[in-house]
């Protein structure tokens, strides 16, 4: 118990630490935003940018909190039925219209069920790694989504068709914050949380995710999901 809340403490105060350092940049802007709008410089466009930079700030302090409770409270999600086809389809739908110019390659059964899991902390993980894959593939680019099951779990897998990430990365791009900047070019509306929660997300139902590098080029995020959570 001792060590447990030990290392809690150092998790709240690195993802403290974290928080503060991703917070200047978007604050900054804010401020040269607000700045301009008071000399009347540019209006319009100064408006749109503090409405980007409250929307960062925003996703950034409620990712961080979700991230918190996940790793550190180890929450009891409600427990339900459901079928992770028909989940799949909904966010597959969504990331074609978000990403139109994207080419994707589906291959999933008729049906996939679960028992005793929760369709919101699957679903946010895995469009997580969805929207991740597709934004890191080139315009054209394929994207693979497939899934098969064994006797007592599923496995998702999802590839994309980016530059991969060095082979010493490939655990570190799941800490809060990491960014792969040589490899995988960094976003400026990402925050480097997105695996970090996807994992913490597929862990509070049983399951887990990993990353490989394909040999073709890419990278693959392999999710594996139990068919039952048995224990409450």
């Amino acid at each position: 118990m001792a060590a447990r809340i030990g290392n809690q403490i150092v998790s709240q105060r690195q993802l403290i630490a974290d928080l503060s350092h991703e917070l200047r940049t978007p604050l900054t802007r804010l401020d040269i935003a607000v700045d301009s709008v008071r000399k009347k410089n540019d209006i319009e466009r100064n408006i749109e940018r503090l409405e980007k930079e409250s929307g960062n700030i925003r996703r950034l302090v409620n990712d961080s909190l979700a991230l918190a409770w996940l790793e550190n409270e180890e929450p009891q999600l409600e427990r339900e039925d459901l079928d992770l086809v028909d989940l799949l389809d909904v966010i597959i739908d969504d990331a074609k219209f978000e990403f139109p110019h994207s080419l994707m390659q589906i291959d999933l059964p008729d049906t996939a069920p679960i028992k005793r899991s929760n369709h919101l902390a699957i679903g946010q993980a895995v469009e997580n790694i969805l929207r991740n894959a597709l934004r890191y593939s080139p315009s054209e680019g394929l994207v693979k989504v497939s899934l098969d099951e064994t006797k007592q779990q599923y496995q998702l897998v999802i590839s994309d068709s980016g530059p991969g990430v060095p082979d010493f990365f490939l655990e570190k791009i799941f800490q809060p914050f990491f960014r792969v900047d040589k490899s995988r070019k960094t976003n400026s509306n990402s925050f480097g949380l997105g695996l970090s929660l996807a994992r913490r997300q597929l862990h509070a139902v049983g399951g887990d995710v990993i990353a490989t590098n394909i040999k073709t080029g890419g990278l693959s995020m392999i999710i594996t999901l139990p068919k039952n959570k048995m224990k409450p």
